[in-house]
C-alpha cells in the first residue's frame, strides 16, 4: 500500500485468492489465499493494475526539472535589445508594409538618415602608390619589360583598404569637431575613371554612382563579406575584374593608341559548323553598330593606373573567366575576349619598314632597302630616288591584299610627285589584337 508499490509490476506480487469477494466494512468475511483467482479477484487486480499504470504516468508527466541560476545580466541585455526602438519600430513597420526587395537593400538596416559629409572623389590607388608601388601591386619588379599581360583585382584589398581610410577620415572629423555621425562614405573611388568613355549620356552624378568602386558603407549589409561589394559589378556576382597591364616603351612612343576589349568568335566551317582547330576571330560590329557598338562586342577601359616609368594598366568591366572564354569543346561555348591596342585612326604616321622576309606586294611593306639599296636607314631621300618598285601581282581572289596590290600597281607607275611620295610612305594604322587565353597559362 506505500506509494512507492504502488506500481503495475506489484499486482503481479500478489497472492492467488479463490474466495475474493467485494464485502462492506467491518463483516466477518476473510478470503483465504489458494491456487487460483476468484472472478472477482481477477477483475480487481485488473482494475488496480489499470490505476496503478494511471498513476505512474501521472506522476512521469508532472516530474519538474531541477531549477537553474538565472543569468540576469544576459537577460537584462537581451531584454534592453529586443525592446530597443530603432529595432522594434522598423520591424514592425516592416511586418505589415510591402516593400520591393530592391528597395529594402538600399534602405539597409538602419533607417536614421546619415549626416551630411564630405566627398571625396580623387582615386585613393594614387597614394597608395605614392607610399610605396609594392602596396599597388606586390611583385611588379616581376613584370617583364616589353611584355603584355593580364591581373586581376583583388578586390577584398580595395575594400578593406576603402573601409580603412573611410574609417580613420572618420575619426579625424570627430577630432576636430566636425558635426558627423560617422557614418559618412568619403572615399568611394579607388581606380582612376577619368578616361572613361560614357556612351549612355548620363549626366554627372548619375555617372559619379556608376563609376564609383564601393557602394555607400552604410548601405553595407552586416552579414556581408570583404570582396562582396563591386559597386560595379552585376548582382550576385564577386572577386575581381580583368586588368590588362602593358609594359614597356609602346605606350611611350605611341601615347595616343585606343585600347579596348573586342569579343571574339569561333571560326566556322563553309557548311557553318564551328571550327575549334582555327583561331579565334574578332567579332565585328555591323555596319548599323559601327557608331555606337554594343557591350556585347566592344568595351572600353572603365578605368586607368600608371606606375612609373613605364607600367600601364586598364580595368574592364570582365572578370577573368569571362575573358578567357570556354574550352571550345561544344557549339554554345564562349569565345571569350581580345584585349586591343590600336593606333588612332586619323593621324597619319609616315616612314619605311626596317626589313622584310616576303615578296613585295603592297607599299605598306615597302623598306628603307628598297628606297635606298645599300643605304642605311633615315638617309636623305631625293624626289627621284625611287622610281618604279617591282611589285609582285596578286591574282590569288582569297589574297586579302588583292584590291590594294592592284591600286599600289597603278600608283606604280606614275611619275614622281608630292603626292606620289605620300601614298608611298603613307603607312597604315596598325591592330594588335591578343586574346586573353593567350596570355593566361
Amino acid at each position: 500500500m506505500t506509494e512507492a508499490n504502488q506500481t503495475p509490476a506489484s499486482v503481479d506480487l500478489l497472492p492467488a485468492n479463490p474466495t475474493f469477494v467485494l464485502a462492506d466494512p467491518g463483516s466477518s468475511v476473510r478470503p483465504a489465499p489458494g491456487a487460483t483467482d476468484s472472478p472477482t479477484a481477477a477483475r480487481f487486480k485488473t482494475a488496480l493494475r489499470d490505476w496503478y499504470t494511471l498513476l505512474q504516468g501521472g506522476k512521469a508527466a508532472g516530474q519538474r526539472p531541477a531549477p537553474v541560476v538565472l543569468d540576469l545580466a544576459g537577460t537584462t541585455r537581451a531584454l534592453t535589445a529586443g525592446l530597443d526602438p530603432r529595432v522594434t519600430i522598423p520591424r514592425r513597420g516592416l511586418s505589415f508594409i510591402d516593400i520591393p526587395p530592391w528597395i529594402r537593400t538600399q534602405i539597409g538596416d538602419d533607417f536614421n538618415e546619415v549626416m551630411a559629409y564630405p566627398k571625396i572623389d580623387l582615386p585613393m590607388s594614387e597614394p597608395l602608390k605614392d607610399i610605396s608601388i609594392e602596396l599597388f601591386l606586390p611583385n611588379i619588379s616581376l613584370i617583364a619589360p616589353n611584355s603584355i599581360t593580364l591581373i586581376e583585382t583583388n578586390q577584398k584589398f580595395i575594400e578593406s583598404y576603402m573601409v580603412g581610410l573611410n574609417h580613420e577620415f572618420a575619426r579625424k572629423l570627430l577630432w576636430r569637431g566636425y558635426p558627423t555621425d560617422q557614418r559618412g562614405s568619403y572615399f568611394r573611388q579607388f581606380w582612376d575613371v577619368r578616361s572613361f568613355i560614357d556612351s549612355e549620356g548620363l549626366s554627372e552624378e548619375p555617372l559619379k554612382e556608376k563609376l564609383y568602386d564601393i557602394p555607400e558603407l552604410h548601405r553595407w549589409a552586416p552579414a556581408s563579406s570583404l570582396g562582396e561589394h563591386n559597386n560595379r559589378a552585376p548582382p550576385g556576382q564577386t572577386g575581381g575584374q580583368a586588368v590588362l597591364v602593358i609594359r614597356g616603351e609602346l605606350l611611350k612612343k605611341y601615347p595616343t593608341a585606343v585600347i579596348f576589349a573586342q569579343h571574339a568568335l569561333w571560326p566556322r566551317n563553309a557548311d557553318g559548323t564551328i571550327d575549334f582547330s582555327q583561331a579565334r576571330l574578332l567579332d565585328q560590329p555591323t555596319p548599323a553598330e559601327e557608331q555606337n557598338p554594343p557591350l556585347s562586342k566592344i568595351r572600353s577601359p572603365l578605368y586607368e593606373a600608371k606606375a612609373d616609368p613605364d607600367i600601364y594598366f586598364f580595368g574592364f568591366d570582365l572578370t577573368i573567366s569571362q575573358a578567357k572564354g570556354q574550352s571550345g569543346q561544344n557549339p554554345g561555348d564562349d569565345a571569350g575576349w581580345f584585349f586591343v591596342i590600336k593606333e588612332r585612326p586619323g593621324e597619319p604616321r609616315f616612314g619605311l619598314e626596317l626589313s622584310r622576309s616576303d615578296p613585295l606586294k603592297v607599299f605598306d611593306q615597302l623598306t628603307w632597302e628598297d628606297a635606298l639599296p645599300g643605304g642605311t636607314a633615315g638617309q636623305f631621300l631625293s624626289a627621284a630616288s625611287l622610281g618604279s618598285v617591282a611589285l609582285t601581282t596578286v591574282s590569288d581572289p582569297n589574297d586579302p591584299e588583292l584590291q590594294q596590290n592592284a591600286d599600289d600597281r597603278t600608283v606604280n607607275a606614275a611619275a614622281a610627285s608630292s603626292a606620289r611620295w605620300a601614298y608611298l610612305l603613307f603607312r597604315a594604322p596598325i591592330l594588335v589584337a591578343v586574346h586573353a587565353d593567350e596570355m593566361l597559362a
